[in-house]
């Protein structure tokens, strides 16, 4: 019996490969195994399909305004505090961010990962001020916006915090923890959180 030609193998294996993600409780490695394709190929795909249910959860719920799913209460700190005092207010109040701000107004961000990085390059990092640090420029959007257009926004620039800006006056920001929180009854649990951990990986740092 004649075999069917490598591209129709390949494309027999991808539909494996997307019907087992859905309908199985298998690993990716476990996948990987059963098609006998490499685990990172196997990542690839679902990583893909994983984004397409999520956009297409979001294109059905694209009404929703942001606001509505924002976290309201937004921990900040002025470009003159130290890297000190950014780490001590994320410890006291268990958050993995701290928006910094410039004359009041939304300036920077710094985040969890920030601290950790800079604390490997020596002591003295925590006596530097928040402005000569911080990440830059800061990416926000505003009210108006819907849940949709937020989720775009964070994928095209590999952000996990989006800060919610009015006039200058910083209203809430929303997480991909706040996504994942509303697109969760949708469909499948953690969708969004797979989604944005996939597309984020390796976002550079932006500083001035």
């Amino acid at each position: 019996m004649k075999s069917a030609p490598p591209e129709e193998q390949e494309s027999r294996k991808k539909s494996t490969i997307v019907n087992l993600y859905r309908y199985s409780d298998l690993s990716v490695e476990a996948i990987a195994q059963q098609v006998d394709i490499d685990a990172r190929e196997v990542r690839k795909i679902v990583d893909r399909l994983v984004k397409a249910e999520a956009l297409e959860v979001l294109v059905d719920q694209s009404t929703t305004n942001v606001c509505k799913i924002m976290t309201s209460i937004v921990r900040t700190l002025d470009t003159s505090e130290t890297v000190h005092e950014a780490a001590v207010l994320m410890s006291d109040n268990q958050i993995g961010s701290i928006i910094v701000t410039k004359d009041s107004k939304p300036f920077g961000i710094v985040t969890e990962s920030d601290i950790v990085r800079w604390a490997a390059l020596g002591k003295e990092f925590f006596l530097a001020r928040l402005e000569d640090l911080t990440s830059r420029p800061l990416v926000t959007a505003g009210c108006g916006i819907s849940v949709e257009e937020a989720a775009r926004i964070m994928l095209s620039n590999r952000i996990h915090r989006l800060p919610i800006v009015q006039d200058d006056k910083l209203l809430g920001i929303v997480t991909i923890t706040d996504l994942a929180m509303f697109l969760s009854p949708s469909r499948r649990p953690g969708l969004a959180l797979s989604v944005f951990q996939a597309m984020s990986r390796g976002r550079k740092k932006q500083t001035k």
